[in-house]
């Protein structure tokens, strides 16, 4: 099995003229780092990095074009959250389609270099898209994670799980956010 960094790196010396389609699966311990450094990109505080649960899959197809790259896929991931509703934790699905077009070179060379969303760096004949991969996995991200879309929430008076049952306290039947 290919590693990591060869799932999603690509050598432009050796990038196939009709393009390249390439199945990825990435370990949750490989992929936590460049959450972390995308995090840390977009000016967030210290943000607890989600725990993935199951690795993340997806399938590229790239196709050179000039001094762009053409990257078409889809990925997903089970992850850990924290429903908006009721607090509980539970496994849910991320997964978006990938449709980029990125420039490749120096940044200060392009012509929109203050738009990092439109390059990709060239290192040695090689570009990564892990930093692409991270972001597009934090732009999927929902605003109110819900452990179901009939989750009833927490009473407003004693804070027990409605899920669970009504409460005791005779307060809030059902709490809708």
């Amino acid at each position: 099995m290919e590693t990591f960094a060869d799932n999603l790196r690509f050598n432009l010396d050796l990038f196939p003229e009709d393009g390249l389609s390439r199945d990825f699966a990435i370990a949750p311990s490989d992929f936590a780092p460049y959450l972390a450094g995308e995090a840390r990109a977009s000016g967030a505080p210290e943000a607890e990095i989600p725990e993935l649960v199951t690795s993340l899959r997806g399938r590229l197809d790239l196709r050179l074009s000039g001094r762009r790259l053409i990257v078409k896929g889809v990925f997903a991931v089970k992850v850990r959250m924290t429903c908006a509703r009721c607090l509980a934790d539970f496994v849910g699905r991320l997964g978006d389609r990938i449709d980029e077009v990125l420039e490749i070179g120096d940044p200060s060379m392009l012509g929109d270099a203050d738009d990092p969303e439109c390059f990709i760096s060239v290192k040695d004949q090689e570009i990564d898209l892990s930093p692409l991969l991270a972001e597009l996995f934090w732009l999927s991200w929902p605003l109110k994670a819900l452990c179901d879309p009939g989750c009833k929430g927490l009473c407003q008076n004693c804070g027990a799980n409605l899920n669970e049952g009504p409460c005791q306290c005779g307060g809030v039947a059902e709490t809708r956010h």
